[in-house]
């Protein structure tokens, strides 16, 4: 690429038209002059930006994976005096699930994805589980040293165990579900997971969020484009 994405105008709109006509078309049947023309550039141009519709398929899971990853950098930063930690998994949950509904269109690229030649999917999934679960491991590891959690666990395999649940549940969650499903499910999944590592009741989780560090606001992820 000649410009980063933010100093070329052409970048964006060829993202969008490859997954308009993924979506649309078929990664298959899609063709890079046929991105061209949907994003009203030559072809020369698409070139110059992505090497083949490959690397655009690509680019547009990191986009849609990058936003799992911001969900804890967010909640860390939006983090108020009166939240407990319930409160902050119960937000990422939600988020996670959301986001995901949100995306509903790239399902079917998603899937694609993880089944190509040298896809990143992996390692880019994988990047976004180490950031959701790397956040609540931080906040066990603060309550327990306020003694909030059950005696007798090993925090970081019961952590992981216990994320694995929510892990599964938004990997596969209904995209179609209505708001008020979506609510049942984030309550649901966090009171499980509480009840697993926690000896106390949520409404008696004290207040506080967890000590911020000193370092600039993440950049928002670029949202794939909507279909």
């Amino acid at each position: 690429m000649v410009d980063t994405p933010e100093q070329n105008p052409s970048y964006q709109r060829i993202l969008d038209a490859g997954q308009e006509l993924f979506i649309e078309k078929g990664f298959p049947a899609t063709s890079m002059e046929a991105i061209a023309r949907r994003a009203k550039v030559v072809r020369s141009t698409v070139y110059n930006n992505f090497q083949d519709k490959e690397a655009i398929l690509a680019e547009l899971m990191r986009a849609y994976v990058e936003g799992y990853v911001e969900i804890p950098s967010r909640l860390r930063e939006q983090a108020r005096p009166e939240q407990t930690s319930f409160e902050l998994i119960e937000a990422m949950i939600a988020e996670a699930i959301l986001w995901r509904i949100e995306n509903a269109e790239l399902r079917p690229l998603i899937d694609l994805s993880k089944h190509l030649p040298n896809s990143p999917w992996g390692p880019l999934n994988d990047a976004a589980d180490a950031a959701m679960l790397g956040w609540i491991v931080e906040i066990h590891r603060h309550d327990a040293k306020l003694g909030l959690i059950r005696d007798g666990l090993d925090l970081d395999f019961a952590t992981t165990a216990a994320y694995s649940m929510i892990e599964s549940v938004i990997a596969s969650f209904d995209v179609g579900a209505s708001r008020a499903r979506v609510a049942e499910a984030v309550r649901q999944l966090t009171l499980m997971h509480w009840h697993a590592l926690y000896r106390i009741e949520p409404e008696e989780a004290p207040a506080g969020s967890l000590p911020r560090p000193r370092r600039k606001a993440p950049r928002q992820p670029r949202r794939p484009a909507r279909a």
